[in-house]
């Protein structure tokens, strides 16, 4: 296959039926692995940041809910001009169910994007936001991780976070239903890690959106965990906690987003706590891709060793001056408001919403619903859209410390694998 024939084939993969997607996406991954592209498990490298083998650096994991090939094939770009490195690449079910992508088919687009960018090395895909609203929901998330990990995501968050007791008396009482489930899923993760390849689980201490997450919080969470998790059964390697941001930033009436109430320092109080009392490489910042270029630059100092970003590169896209006019009225008209955000946490009471904020915080459900048109938007229109979302991915890799990094990364995996 060359590479002409890899863009057909991709084309292919992602209007075929989702029943066939399966068999193309293989194909396609097998192909990239010929090509000197394999999925990974970042774990190597936060057990290097950890013990601080590598300089401090916050590693980007980046959500693609549509125009994925054309979108990952300009940020391989940036990675290859800048030699950044790592860069996460993720998606959460809701993202597969919203923006009709499969789990095959996300994993196969982004190693074809490397592929033909001319990139060799390992590439890092998530399973973003693995949300857990009952204990009902357990089978099903199990199949999810086993259908994720036969795909090469050799990452995955669990989500219990919604699972707090409220009514208990204390921090560890209140912290309970979701400690336990993430260890029950942290084992059945680890039962069902390929040979030589060591999951990177992460799990979530403190809703996004909600309360901040206390010093009280983790170690109550810490401490169920640890005694639920089987004897021999290697934890978390990361955590995610609140500490004040929101998943799609804060939208005004007007449409245009406010600044978020970023805790820096409650950040670098837990990220020390996690890493020196529990051995975990660091804290993961949730809902930061509408923070400051600034702010993001003071993450890696506080501790965030991963930052997870979806909404920016949206707004990008739909908010560019050259995205089709008459397509966004399209879609506009279409588009049916929902109280659900992308990462599954409910969203405010839409009847008290202006209609741009319900066109924000709707639109992520677009990708899927326009897939289609998005894929076949004019090459004018999206070599220009294409272009600012490589500057503020340019902007960012600089912010986080990635840049340059790539070769470090890549020793790693050469002198390992």
């Amino acid at each position: 296959m060359n590479f002409e024939a890899l863009d057909i084939k991709i084309k292919s993969l992602a209007f075929a039926e989702r029943t066939e997607r399966k068999v193309l996406a293989s194909q396609i991954i097998q192909f990239t692995e010929t090509k000197g592209v394999f999925p990974a498990s970042i774990s190597k490298v936060y057990s290097a940041l950890a013990d601080q083998k590598l300089p401090p650096m916050t590693i980007p994991a980046i959500n693609l809910r549509g125009m994925t090939y054309d979108l990952a094939r300009a940020i391989w770009q940036v990675i290859l001009k800048l030699q950044a490195g790592p860069v996460i690449f993720e998606l959460a079910p809701s993202e597969m169910t919203a923006s009709d992508q499969t789990a095959f088919e996300y994993a196969a687009m982004i190693l074809a994007a490397a592929c033909r960018e001319g990139y060799q090395g390992p590439v890092f895909i998530q399973g973003d936001h693995f949300h857990i609203d009952s204990r009902e929901d357990i089978n099903e998330i199990k199949q999810i991780c086993q259908e994720t990990v036969s795909a090469g995501y050799y990452h995955l968050d669990i989500d219990a976070a919604t699972l707090i007791n409220t009514d208990g008396d204390s921090p560890k009482a209140v912290q309970k239903p979701n400690a336990e489930i993430s260890a029950l899923l942290t084992g059945y993760i680890r039962s069902i890690q390929p040979d030589g390849v060591h999951i990177t689980v992460g799990a979530e201490v403190g809703e996004i959106g909600s309360k901040n997450t206390t010093p009280e919080d983790l170690i109550g969470f810490m401490e169920v965990y640890s005694s639920t998790l089987p004897s021999g059964v290697s934890g978390l390697d990361k955590i995610s906690i609140q500490t004040g941001t929101r998943h799609g930033g804060i939208v005004h009436a007007d449409g245009s987003l406010a600044e978020m109430p970023l805790d820096l320092k409650l950040a670098k109080e837990l990220s020390d706590l996690a890493r020196n009392q529990f051995g975990i490489a660091g804290l993961v910042q949730h809902g930061a891709s509408t923070l400051s270029m600034e702010q993001l630059s003071q993450l890696t100092e506080s501790g965030i060793i991963e930052v997870h970003l979806a909404t920016h590169i949206q707004n990008i896209v739909f908010d560019h001056p050259d995205f089709p006019q008459d397509l966004l009225s399209v879609i506009k008209k279409q588009l049916n408001p929902t109280n659900k955000g992308a990462e599954g946490d409910m969203l405010a009471d839409e009847d008290n919403q202006s209609d741009l904020q319900k066109f924000y915080n709707a639109r992520w459900t677009a990708w899927g619903t326009f897939k289609q048109e998005l894929w076949n938007m004019p090459e004018k229109n999206k070599k220009l859209i294409l272009a600012s979302l490589q500057e503020w991915i340019s902007n960012l890799f600089t912010a986080l410390r990635i840049n340059g990094k790539l070769p470090l990364i890549e020793s790693i995996y050469k002198k390992q694998d």
